[in-house]
């Protein structure tokens, strides 16, 4: 505790001075105060500088064969490219031209400083870190270790996203376990710590593990809703150099403000219970004259099985409408209600909510209704809903709100479909697919989840959930409620922007879930400024830090999509694959076509092999071949080539035998269906060829499920193809439509199963 009030005592005289910024003599005493290595320096105040004196004490007091002078200054933090730092060989005409230089350049400083030279090399990979740490609204402070030095944009723009810099919230570090699988994860220690091939050890990971714990030790108490009056802001010691096996410090900048009292108050988990799994349903905004939102919504429960005798309709001056009883206000509701849907115009809204919670007959709200606070202009209607959520909780402390601009909830189970989207418009979305894991999908967006149920007709969850806004209930609060039910296999997300805190709580959950085995697929969006300010107008959520987001919920536990098909091939291999264990990264490739055997050879990369050494397996194929008058014009490898001219036979025994083989931990199989020799239409009459039900796809189905192994299925051709497709997707097959991208995606669900 000392030395945090040593700490404090250091930002508070920065912020008598108003300054937000610490001046790198003052970040250097807190690096001391913490115990980590700061280079031997000597200040001098600009307004008492005398250039020739000031050498002479430098050169005579350090140490090494040149000097790092540099400005002081609380206006430059960024001293390197300004021109702020000279590294004059240690002799006193040099140093005092260094410091003549720097008293013109920098008349407004608060000084010059003269530092010992660490000896290393700048410019030899490992040799230059970067440490830091910020603050971050939906995380909490974050931990980052990165390439250090004047390079360091450079470089790191240079590398693929996500390599560098790792990063990490502070609360998630717990133990030497959790520093020791940060390090792991960092491209630029690999080079440190001698883990790369041709380099050595330059530092032990103690050093730097004693610098991640000593900034986590800072920022846990220099944060909002901490125990400080200030917060830090940023940071960071950019380069921290490797000097004979320590870690020094050459350069830091430290900012800081008053500390904010901010907090996110959790939903009830009754409340949000209620609207996963609802006994009583009530609807707000039904018209008895026209169809309108309210009334779509209203038929859409009717049409899924819902028990009238549950379902009311807030609506005055109405007996009922389609069958369902209508009572003026909620509290004249015969029981509580857990799932209150409303949607009327936004300017009713506050009042719809005011009335809602002083009834105490209402714990969880669907709010169709938008326009409240996404707007520009909105915002005091937004205000007033907040302000409305606030009383109803006080009331009863179970109201929760999902929404608002929440395009609805679908529960196949309690028989519930609150969605506003008409019948005809896309495929009912309640009904079971026996084939796939049990299934949720959270999506901030309610639109992202209808595309996805239409273009995915096999797609069945068990929760499709639709949250808009979070002006009460998240997409976390979702996902931890939903994580907790065992037989929830997959879990497919879609998030726009994290509300105070929510990152952590959604990376916590994640951890947990995928302890359990759970497979959790992320689609994170605004990757781009234009993306975040996409984000912004769509959902008036904080669209946060993507790379951030993304690296820390992958080292959570989930399988992030960059794009939107990768989201929806990733969430078949999941809904399908989850179920098989997969033992190895060997995987069998056959097609029917040279170009999708090249196509999947080039995919073959990594986790993903396409190794053929089973003695016995190449023969038994050998004689299929030659069974089928295939062996004159292929032979047995992997990819194998099979050729337009073999027939749905001689593929299914060949799939047998990969399937049933040891060596191999899936098959990718794709055919170009064009061929004669393969029945790949449906049957149209007696002189027609085609049949599926000759087609070798149910007993390949069968045989699959019997190995207990994946199958991805490719079909390569349009759409006069597609009851191929939906035959083999009713199989329990599931299909792509690319051998190269599905070897690719395959690849990387691989790496995620496995574990890698």
């Amino acid at each position: 505790m000392e030395k945090l009030n040593a700490i404090e005592a250091i930002l508070e005289k920065a912020h008598a001075e108003k300054r937000t910024a610490l001046l790198e003599t003052e970040v250097y005493e807190i690096l001391v105060l913490s115990g980590l290595p700061a280079p031997k320096y000597f200040f001098y105040p600009m307004k008492s500088l005398d250039a020739s004196a000031a050498a002479l004490d430098a050169v005579s007091r350090l140490e090494g064969s040149k000097v790092v002078v540099k400005v002081v200054s609380s206006k430059t933090l960024h001293k390197t490219e300004s021109g702020g730092v000279k590294i004059p060989v240690r002799e006193k005409d040099a140093v005092e031209e260094a410091f003549k230089n720097m008293t013109e350049k920098f008349p407004e400083a608060e000084g010059l400083m003269a530092c010992e030279f660490a000896e290393h090399s700048p410019f030899a990979l490992g040799e230059e870190l970067m440490i830091g740490a910020r603050a971050d609204d939906a995380f909490g402070p974050l931990l980052t270790l990165g390439v250090g030095g004047t390079n360091a944009e450079g470089l790191t723009a240079s590398l693929r996203p996500g390599v560098s810099p790792a990063i990490m919230p502070v609360e998630l570090a717990h133990n030497a376990a959790d520093w020791q699988a940060f390090l792991e994860k960092s491209w630029i220690w690999k080079y440190t710590s001698g883990k790369v091939r041709g380099s050595k050890r330059l530092a032990k990971d103690g050093e730097i593990v004693n610098w991640l714990e000593a900034f986590a030790y800072i920022m846990r108490y220099f944060r909002d809703g901490g125990a400080s009056k200030f917060a830090i802001v940023e940071f960071e010691v950019n380069p921290v150099a490797v000097s004979k096996g320590r870690l020094v410090a050459l350069d830091g900048v430290l900012r800081f403000r008053l500390a904010e009292k901010k907090e996110r108050v959790r939903p009830s988990r009754k409340g949000v219970s209620g609207l996963l799994s609802p006994s009583v349903v009530a609807v707000v905004g039904v018209s008895e004259k026209k169809m309108n939102m309210a009334r779509i919504i209203l038929n859409n429960v009717i049409k899924a099985g819902f028990e009238r005798r549950k379902l009311f309709v807030i609506k005055e001056g109405v007996a009922e409408i389609d069958g369902v009883k209508c009572f003026a206000d909620p509290k004249d509701l015969p029981e509580t209600v857990d799932m209150y849907v409303v949607a009327v115009p936004s300017t009713e809204v506050p009042e719809v909510l005011s009335r809602a919670g002083a009834s105490g007959k209402i714990n969880g709200v669907v709010l169709i209704s938008g326009g409240m606070g996404e707007k520009a202009g909105s915002e005091d209607m937004g205000a007033s809903v907040v302000r409305a959520i606030a009383q109803a909780k006080e009331k009863n402390p179970d109201f929760v709100l999902s929404g608002g601009n929440s395009l609805g909830i679908v529960l196949p189970r309690s028989k519930v479909n609150t969605l506003f989207i008409p019948e005809y418009k896309m495929a009912y979305p309640l009904g079971e697919n026996p084939n796939i894991a049990n299934t949720a999908f959270v999506s901030q967006s309610g639109a992202f989840v209808i595309s996805s149920l239409s273009k995915m007709s096999w797609l069945k969850p068990a929760y499709s959930v639709t949250v808009g806004n979070q002006q009460d209930v998240t997409v976390a609060d979702y996902v931890e409620k939903l994580s907790e039910e065992e037989e929830l296999k997959v879990i497919l997300v879609y998030l726009e922007g994290f509300k105070y805190a929510d990152g952590l709580l959604l990376a916590k959950v994640i951890e947990k879930a995928r302890g359990k085995g759970k497979r959790i697929i992320v689609y994170k969006a605004g990757r781009t400024a234009t993306g975040q300010k996409a984000v912004m107008g769509h959902t008036a959520s904080i669209a946060g830090d993507y790379l951030a987001a993304k690296t820390i919920l992958e080292a959570a536990g989930a399988l992030a999509a960059d794009n939107f098909d990768d989201f929806n091939d990733l969430a078949a291999m999941a809904c399908y694959f989850s179920k098989f264990e997969i033992k190895t990264g060997n995987t069998f490739f056959l097609s029917n076509a040279g170009f999708e055997s090249a196509g999947m050879a080039d995919s073959v990369s990594g986790l993903l092999t396409a190794e053929l050494k089973d003695a016995r397996l190449i023969d038994d194929m050998q004689k299929v071949l030659k069974e089928f008058r295939l062996d004159g014009i292929v032979d047995v490898k992997n990819p194998l080539d099979i050729t337009p001219m073999a027939s749905d036979a001689a593929i299914g025994r060949i799939t047998d035998l990969a399937l049933a083989c040891a060596e191999f931990g899936a098959v990718l199989l794709s055919m170009v269906p064009l061929t004669p020799a393969m029945n790949t239409l449906p049957k149209r009459g007696s002189d027609y060829p085609d049949d599926l039900e000759r087609s070798f796809l149910k007993h390949t189905a069968e045989h699959m499920k019997h190995e207990g192994k994946p199958l991805l299925f490719c079909v390569a051709a349009g759409s006069l193809y597609d009851p191929y497709c939906e035959y083999a997707l009713d199989l329990g097959i599931p299909i792509f439509r690319s051998a190269d991208r599905a070897a690719q995606i395959y690849k990387k669900y691989l790496e995620y199963a496995l574990g890698r």
